[in-house]
């Protein structure tokens, strides 16, 4: 990253942004280590990791209110300060934990958190950073985040390993670093004056983003487009995602260590080394012909999965499996998450990405809500290898449709 080649703002934002990422690193490792936390070290129940999977869905479908609210305020720093205090310090807590339901309570207040920081975040980007290094910038960012992340993880797993209560004060530590990445975002200055100074009655504001959302969609056919192969997408993805620790735990019955190395440290490898490359390539190809790639390479994540459970009697064989599944997933998802995150702005041409990105978190939310219990009832009615396999088939769709996306806008 050329930081002498930027503009002075320009420059500040990428060195702050960097700072950031790295104390978000360790909420970065415990999102990825929660689930196992929560089934092993608190015994969760089946339906508690479901509850636990929806959590971050229903709270993202705030994120069209939260993006509006950033949008027209004049004081922007002081959501970054409110979800600093609310949504990490309260990890904090940890130390007094009884039981399940309260550790739930807090991963609602920390993922209600993203509603704002999502949509706020990006929008820096897209007033800060200039478009031909834009996707790259996010690449370095994710790459500092993610170096952070796997050491806090296997330093994690090894002490869990010993002594399981610690998990207690990995969530203090991690609740402290988040508030001060928070802290570090609110001290990037914003280029342009306030939008609107105005008061908008509650129903307006209530029903606003709702409207708004709706003509986007309408007006935008490509970000539509974009959309419906995320949902399509995030329907295979996220009904894995209250199975994979049954399956882990459960199944295989991996140890902290190698739960938390092939989740938490090998799922984000890719992300370590690839993101600045991967970064540069989206910002070079069309983001349906990205999405596409990036879909069909998660593909085999799932297929992998299911081979390693015909293994279970030969623990080095099936644990060998799961690894390389996850050096896969994090090959696939550092694509998926760099689009994620960077598509809105290409779409959102020179209008504020801001609500664009809410909307695109939003929509993550609804599909959110039904994958996860689709996963589960799938578990319970055909075996547990079925919800991987129906994973792979929308994976599979979701890759064809983008790249017939991207044959309709080339031709």
């Amino acid at each position: 990253m050329k930081l002498r080649s930027m503009k002075p703002l320009e420059r500040q934002t990428a060195l702050l942004l960097l700072l950031a990422a790295a104390f978000n690193g360790f909420i970065q490792s415990f999102s990825q280590t929660q689930d196992i936390i929560a089934r092993k070290a608190l015994h969760a129940a089946d339906w508690q990791i479901l509850a636990m999977t929806l959590i971050w869905p229903l709270s993202n479908l705030m994120s069209i209110w939260m993006g509006r609210i950033f949008e027209k305020s004049c004081h922007k720093s002081r959501y970054f300060i409110a979800a600093g205090v609310f949504g990490r310090l309260t990890l904090g807590w940890g130390l007094f934990l009884a039981g399940v339901n309260e550790y739930l309570i807090l991963l609602m207040l920390l993922y209600s958190a993203n509603s704002i920081l999502i949509p706020a975040q990006n929008s820096i980007f897209q007033k800060n950073i200039d478009g031909s290094r834009r996707a790259k910038v996010y690449g370095y960012t994710i790459s500092l985040s993610m170096l952070v992340s796997i050491c806090i993880t296997f330093v994690a797993g090894r002490v869990l390993d010993s002594h399981e209560q610690s998990f207690r004060w990995i969530m203090l530590g991690t609740g402290i670093a988040g508030f001060i990445s928070c802290l570090v975002l609110s001290r990037v200055k914003q280029p342009e004056p306030c939008a609107s100074t105005e008061k908008i009655p509650f129903r307006k504001a209530l029903t606003e983003p709702l409207t708004r959302s709706v003509e986007l969609l309408k007006k935008n056919k490509q970000f539509a487009a974009f959309e419906r192969s995320f949902s399509i997408y995030g329907m295979g993805f996220i009904m894995m995602t209250p199975i994979i620790p049954i399956f882990l735990v459960d199944i295989l019955k991996l140890s902290y260590t190698a739960n938390f190395l092939s989740k938490g440290i090998l799922s984000q490898a890719g992300m370590l080394f690839l993101s600045p490359l991967l970064g540069k390539l989206h910002d070079r190809l069309h983001p349906f012909r990205f999405i596409s790639l990036s879909f069909g390479t998660l593909m085999f994540f799932p297929l992998l999965i299911i081979l390693s459970s015909q293994f279970t009697q030969v623990p080095l064989v099936s644990t060998i499996l799961v690894f390389v599944a996850y050096l896969i997933f994090g090959l696939a998802m550092t694509g998926i998450n760099i689009a994620w995150n960077m598509s809105s702005i290409y779409f959102a041409g020179k209008e504020d990405a801001a609500m664009y990105q809410s909307v695109h978190v939003s929509m993550t939310g609804i599909r959110g809500l039904i994958a996860p219990v689709l996963g589960l009832v799938l578990m319970r009615t055909l075996g547990i290898r079925s919800v991987f396999i129906v994973a792979a088939g929308f994976l599979l769709t979701a890759s064809i449709v983008s790249y017939r996306d991207y044959l309709r806008i080339k031709n």
